[in-house]
């Protein structure tokens, strides 16, 4: 099976009808989480167009040529504040450095991940293979525009949390409800660019993907 990742971006720079976009996005679902649902359908497109965000279709196509829709995820800019109480080992084992970066961390963010529900397609993908897709792109963008963390806010529930936590995010602290979790952006440079993964055991999926 091969992935490929699609640029919303660049279907709207090579002037894909508006009708035609919409139309994928709102082929996509997620009953585990409407709030995906609701920023696919309602707000991707414009946070596209006005800079807000950049959001990636990510696409599975079958040995017999078929290619469905398979998950999406989109990333931009936050921002993160270091306590004062914040320890030495810490720091480091949460931003990679205990180099002085300032109380008020510039961070790559993780908005929006899930598989696609329509039809099953969520099938087609598994959530190793997603989070690989997902760096790969990371170490694009951060080899031009270099952050010291990647950022990705969670519910507290055990199922995401392990999640994450096998890719090697920290918890970093709870704000508003929602958990924050950080990991060095270098760390995953270095791990897409050696060909590693961040998560053990490798399964098949990490040696048969095919990076866009």
């Amino acid at each position: 099976m091969i992935y490929k990742t699609i640029s919303l971006y660049d279907l709207m720079k090579q002037n894909v009808d508006k009708k035609y976009i919409m139309q994928i996005l709102l082929n996509f679902t997620c009953p585990l989480n409407p709030d995906v649902e609701n920023f696919v359908h309602n707000k991707a497109f414009e946070f596209e167009r006005v800079g807000l965000s950049r959001t990636y279709l990510v696409y599975a196509q079958m040995s017999y040529g078929e290619t469905y829709l398979v998950a999406i995820f989109s990333l931009g800019q936050s921002s993160v504040e270091l306590s004062s109480s914040l320890t030495r080992k810490d720091k480091k084992m949460i931003f990679g450095t205990t180099y002085p970066i300032g109380k008020n961390i510039k961070t790559l963010l993780i908005g929006q991940l899930s598989k696609n529900y329509t039809n099953g397609y969520n099938q087609y993908i598994n959530g190793n293979t997603l989070m690989n897709l997902v760096f790969s792109k990371i170490k694009d963008v951060h080899s031009i525009f270099p952050s010291v963390v990647t950022h990705i806010d969670c519910k507290d529930d055990i199922h995401l949390r392990k999640y994450y936590e096998k890719f090697g995010f920290r918890l970093f602290k709870e704000a508003d409800g929602d958990l924050i979790y950080l990991l060095p952006s270098n760390k995953i440079y270095d791990a897409v660019t050696e060909k590693q993964t961040l998560y053990s055991p490798i399964d098949e999926y990490s040696i048969m993907i095919h990076l866009s």
